[in-house]
């Protein structure tokens, strides 16, 4: 039996990562032979049987994924939809004061009727109408394919679309919506339930953090957790605790199965033995099940729940509930339910997670319950720091201290009491608000200590880690390896193969140290280069986003560099002022080391920072020379006119980034630099924009490569489709970062250029 089911396990999540999928003919002939197989009794017979159904299942899902995607033609053009809004909106808040509610939709009809086929869309709406699930509208939608930023080392939007069923994303048109029916379907009316508790709970007098972590932890909306008290919570390791996951869903089991082992022994002096023996299992299900519709069945909810429903029917059918073969089930139930479960890091933390556990046991020797308790907990907390580093590029330091003081805190008291308060708004009881404040009473004195910690210290808390895979590999092992009743002699170096996990990298050829590495990142609308040179590091322009919270340099850029194991920024240059060229550069200074800063366009307030000025120019010390040729003394420019123009000698060859100047701009820098223009590498001024890449400018700058840097179906239309036609004909290979992804450019000592790009090099069927 083990044999089928780890074939299917591991051909269904072979086929989620095939850059494309096979042909009908070939499902056909999977199925064939899986069905010819599967009479066959030898071990070898079962193992490829499971592989043929799994290969073949997650083909068919794959194919029905994107069949019923966005059509191509369909991309950017304004639709008419009328459905069904399925789940509880998240509210998050505009930088021009108003709000976005975001929301997955279900199309009834759709105009033109040739952009039919999505079964659910992910919508944002930006007006002022408050949205319910079940509610009936008619929306204008300018839709996209689920599309998201394809950099390395950062999180990849793209995977939560696939495993998340999302076929399309668009905008609400302003002032184009219509609500058809405020009458809700029957279906919906759970989620309704959830967005009345999450309103109430912005009703008690606790503070909008601990207001978001409750309605976090209650109804799994995340709307009022951003991303100051996500990293917040990630410095300390505490993320899984103050969301609703797969722990949550465990806690709730273990109440049901108290709560059932109390209703069995009322059972038994009526004589309902087999009733009675029943009991704690099937309350342990109904418990995490009424937590899973609480939580609209999130993703992690559903996968912890299957899990879960496995080692529950092993306890009815009286087998051994601590077994691999129920993780295997498990994980048979998981792939089934969703083939794509496995490309989200979800997936391997909870069955890492499960696996860690039973390993532990197997090898556990009698202790007393608060000893288990404390070696449980410690073991863990070590165990699932390889795969951590490995899918969050780098832990916390202080997570085991943080979760032991905390998961019983949360566990125990938080949850328990909030649910109550759940209970009491749900019975139309009073107490709600009263039981909520009491919940979040111990967080509301906690949240102010952390962050104050946080801020002295930064650097001590979350260790950032760029480990390759056979360094989490060894450490996995090392992990495995630590409870084993091995010699004592061969325990002592057992630690050593975690060693390299923690060792610090540069990732530069050190060998080779002439060459040259050039990445434009995928930051959207906006723009950012990362220029390496041996051990020295340049970034030009730091992509959107907002200055104060979310932004490209934190989502982006900080990832990038710290995968690569850069911890110093020898000279950062900011183009201009605009946000989409400026929006991370506290966000760097904060947590990267900078020789120096030069910035273009109108004055910043950063103290450090060096005014952009034709003439600087400057060296390192591999040979790469620097020089800026925009702007020049007291002009009085536009903000774009005003970009820092620079120039990199690469040997004999050039890189020229203009930022965003204009035509006009074009022309004066002809005028004074003429072939001293000339570069082979050029990223195109403006995204693209028609007001740039001018004949003339073409003409003296001849660039080999030009490399545009603009957002996926941007509202801007960069670029422009004149301006990718000219540099066509003017000879140059383009490389766009909205349908490639990062792009790389890797300069050789002789001056060969290798060029790639991130989708070309990782680019599942999905994406």
């Amino acid at each position: 039996m083990r044999s089928w089911m780890t074939g299917v396990v591991a051909a269904t999540i072979a086929v989620s990562f095939l850059p494309a999928l096979p042909s009908a003919w070939i499902i056909s002939l999977l199925l064939g032979l899986a069905a010819v197989l599967w009479r066959v009794v030898p071990t070898l017979a079962q193992l490829c049987f499971g592989l043929f159904l799994g290969a073949a299942g997650g083909t068919l899902y794959g194919h029905s994924v994107l069949d019923h995607r966005v059509a191509l033609g369909c991309e950017g053009q304004v639709v008419s939809l009328e459905g069904v809004i399925r789940t509880l909106p998240r509210l998050t808040p505009t930088r021009d004061g108003g709000h976005r509610q975001r929301f997955e939709f279900q199309p009834l009809w759709v105009e033109p009727a040739r952009c039919a086929g999505p079964r659910r869309l992910l919508l944002s709406y930006y007006g002022e109408h408050p949205l319910s699930p079940g509610q009936h509208w008619r929306f204008s939608v300018k839709l996209k394919k689920p599309w998201g930023l394809a950099n390395p080392g950062s999180f990849n939007m793209q995977s939560w679309y696939a495993q998340s069923g999302i076929d399309g994303t668009g905008n609400v048109r302003q002032n184009q919506a219509v609500l058809l029916s405020a009458a809700r379907s029957h279906s919906f009316d759970y989620h309704s339930l959830r967005q009345r508790i999450s309103q109430r709970i912005r009703q008690t007098e606790l503070d909008e953090p601990v207001q978001a972590i409750l309605q976090a932890l209650t109804v799994a909306d995340k709307s009022g957790i951003d991303s100051s008290l996500w990293t917040l919570l990630q410095c300390f390791g505490i993320n899984h605790l103050l969301v609703i996951s797969g722990l949550h869903v465990g806690i709730m089991a273990g109440a049901g199965y108290l709560f059932g082992s109390g209703l069995s022994r009322l059972l038994l002096p009526l004589g309902w033995v087999r009733c009675s023996a029943m009991m704690p299992a099937v309350t342990s299900f109904c418990f995490a099940f009424a937590y899973a519709a609480l939580a609209g069945f999130a993703l992690a909810t559903v996968r912890a729940l299957s899990m879960l429903a496995c080692f529950v029917v092993a306890l009815l059918f009286s087998r051994s509930s601590l077994s691999a073969s129920n993780l295997l089930i498990a994980a048979v139930v998981v792939l089934s339910i969703n083939p794509l479960a496995a490309v989200g890091s979800g997936f391997w933390l909870s069955f890492t997670a499960v696996a860690c556990l039973l390993w532990l046991s197997a090898w556990r020797t009698e202790q007393r319950l608060p000893l288990r308790l404390l070696h449980t907990h410690g073991y863990m907390a070590i165990a699932m720091i390889p795969l951590g580093s490995w899918l969050f590029g780098g832990v916390s330091q202080v997570a085991m201290l943080a979760n032991l003081a905390l998961v019983p805190l949360v566990g125990l008291f938080v949850v328990p009491v909030a649910l109550l308060g759940v209970a009491s708004a749900l019975l139309g009881m009073p107490g709600d608000l009263f039981l909520w404040e009491l919940a979040g009473w111990p967080l509301q004195k906690l949240l102010p200590l952390a962050l104050d910690v946080s801020q002295r210290y930064p650097d001590f808390l979350y260790l950032h880690l760029s480990p390759s895979l056979w360094e989490v590999g060894l450490a996995l092992l090392a992990m495995a390896l630590l409870i084993m009743p091995l010699p004592r002699g061969v325990k002592g170096v057992i630690p050593l193969l975690a060693l390299p996990l923690f060792l610090p990298v540069q990732l530069y050829d050190e060998a080779v140290p002439d060459n040259t590495r050039i990445t434009v990142l995928d930051v959207g609308q906006g723009s950012a280069l990362v220029l390496q040179s041996g051990p020295h590091t340049l970034v030009y322009d730091t992509g959107g986003g907002d200055p104060q919270g979310s932004n490209m340099a934190t989502w982006v850029i900080l990832p990038f560099l710290r995968a690569r194991g850069i911890k110093h920024i020898h000279t950062l240059i900011i183009s201009h002022g605009d946000n989409d060229h400026s929006a991370g550069v506290d966000s760097l200074l904060q947590h990267m080391t900078v020789g120096q800063l030069i910035v273009g366009g109108r004055p910043t307030g950063i103290e450090t920072a060096k005014r952009c000025r034709a003439g600087h120019a400057w060296r390192w010390p591999n040979g790469l020379r620097f020089q800026i040729l925009s702007p020049a003394g007291a002009q009085e420019l536009s903000s774009n006119d005003g970009s820092c123009v620079l120039q990199v000698h690469i040997g004999a060859l050039r890189l020229l980034l203009p930022g965003d100047i204009s035509a006009g701009r074009e022309k004066e820098l002809i005028r004074y630099w003429r072939e001293g223009l000339h570069s082979e590498l050029l990223q195109v001024a403006h995204h693209g924009s028609l007001s740039s890449s001018s004949l003339s400018w073409l003409k003296y700058v001849q660039p080999r490569f030009a490399l545009f840097s603009s957002g996926y179906l941007n509202q801007f239309g960069h670029p422009h489709p004149l301006i990718r036609e000219r540099y066509q004909h003017g000879g140059s290979r383009s490389y766009f970062t909205a349908s490639d992804g990062a792009l790389q450019l890797l300069i050789g000592p002789t001056g060969d250029i290798i060029a790639t790009t991130y989708r070309g090099e990782s680019h599942p069927y999905w994406m």
